[in-house]
C-alpha cells in the first residue's frame, strides 16, 4: 500500500471510536485506491470499523453496505453510525456468505472488501461464488486474510487455533482454485507478510502469511494464463494517493507517463475497471483482429523448447 494511502486510512481510523473494531477479523487494510463514488460491500464488518473507513473513501456520492451476522454488533455499529453521521453507510444483519434476503442484486456492486471474512466463512466456495455474483462487470474483490503453506486438517482446528484466527487459514493453491471455480481465472497478490505471532505446537513448523489479494470480474476477457497481445498501458496520473505511480499488484508498477508492456490480463485490469479513465492503452488489439504472441514471457506453463526433432 502506498504511504499516502496508508496515511489517509490512519487519519480516518483516528476519528472512528475504538468500539467500532469489535467483532471483525483484522488482517490488514483491505482498501484499494480509487474508491470515490463506488458502491461498496463490506463483509463481516463487526461493529463497523471497515465500513466506516470505506464510507469516507467513497465520499458523498458513494454508498457502503456492511454485512454482519451478529445482531448485537449490528446494533452497536448503527449506534456508532449515528455518532459519526455516516449517512452513506448502511449496516445490515444477515449472512455474509450467502447475502440471502438482503436485497443485494447480482451485478450491482463496484467493490467488495473483506478483512478476514473468507477464512472465517463456513464454506469458502459459497463465499466466493456470492462475491462474484454481486459484482458488476469490471468490479473488484479486494481482501486481506490469513494464508498457510498447506491444507489444515479438521483435527488441527482446535479452540486455540480458532481463537488465534488460524483455523480457517487459506492454502493459497486451494484459494486460487476456488476463485477459478467462482469465475476468476486469474488473481493477483498485492503484498505478503510472514505471520510471526503465536502458533500452537501442532502447527509450529507451518508457515502462515498475511496477504492482500485482488481479483476482477471481467468475464470473456480475463484468461487463466498471461497472454501476449503486444499491449502497452500508461498511467496518466490523477488517482488520489497515487501521484507518481499506480501499483496493480506486487510486480506491476505503472510509473506516471511511462508506457509499460503488459499481458492481456494486466491490460484488462486497468482498462476495463474503475481505473480505466486514468490509463491510456496502446499497441495490439484483442478480438477479431487480434495480434497474439503466445504466453507472455515467463508466464507459460508448458515448455516451448525441445531437444529432440520429430521427423
Amino acid at each position: 500500500m502506498a504511504d499516502i494511502q496508508k496515511a489517509a486510512i490512519d487519519s480516518i481510523l483516528a476519528e472512528i471510536p475504538a468500539a467500532a473494531s469489535e467483532g471483525a477479523p483484522d488482517w490488514g487494510n483491505p482498501f484499494p485506491l480509487a474508491m470515490d463514488g463506488c458502491t461498496v460491500l463490506v463483509l463481516e464488518c463487526g461493529a463497523g470499523r471497515d465500513a466506516f473507513v470505506a464510507g469516507k473513501l467513497v465520499g458523498p456520492t458513494g454508498r457502503v453496505i456492511g454485512v454482519e451476522h451478529h445482531e448485537d454488533l449490528v446494533a452497536k455499529a448503527n449506534e456508532i453510525k449515528e455518532e459519526l453521521g455516516a449517512n452513506n453507510v448502511e449496516i445490515v444483519h444477515g449472512c455474509p456468505m450467502t447475502l440471502n434476503g438482503l436485497g443485494i442484486k447480482s451485478d450491482s456492486i463496484d467493490l467488495v472488501i473483506a478483512n478476514g471474512a473468507v477464512s472465517t466463512a463456513p464454506d469458502t466456495q459459497t463465499q466466493l461464488n456470492t462475491i462474484y455474483r454481486v459484482l458488476k462487470f469490471g468490479g473488484e474483490f479486494y481482501m486481506s486474510d490469513i494464508f498457510v503453506d498447506r491444507r489444515t486438517p479438521e483435527a488441527v482446528k482446535t479452540d486455540k487455533m480458532k481463537e488465534l484466527g488460524l483455523a480457517g487459514a487459506l492454502y493459497i493453491e486451494d484459494y486460487r482454485r476456488f476463485c477459478a471455480l467462482a469465475g476468476w481465472p486469474t488473481i493477483r497478490c498485492m503484498c505478503t507478510a510472514i505471520y510471526k505471532k503465536e502458533q500452537p505446537a501442532e502447527v509450529a513448523d507451518w508457515t502462515y502469511f498475511v496477504r492482500t489479494m485482488r481479483c476482477y470480474k471481467i468475464p470473456g476477457i480475463l484468461e487463466d494464463l498471461c497472454e501476449q497481445y503486444y499491449q502497452y498501458a500508461t498511467y496518466q496520473g490523477g488517482i488520489e494517493g497515487a501521484p507518481d505511480y499506480y501499483d496493480l499488484d506486487d510486480h506491476h508498477r505503472f510509473m506516471k507517463g511511462e508506457p509499460l508492456s503488459v499481458c492481456g490480463n494486466s491490460c484488462a485490469m486497468v482498462e476495463n475497471t474503475r481505473v480505466g479513465k486514468y490509463f491510456e492503452i496502446t499497441g495490439g488489439e484483442r478480438g477479431e483482429n487480434e495480434k497474439h504472441g503466445g504466453p507472455y514471457p515467463g508466464c507459460g506453463n508448458i515448455p516451448y523448447s525441445a531437444e529432440e526433432v520429430w521427423e
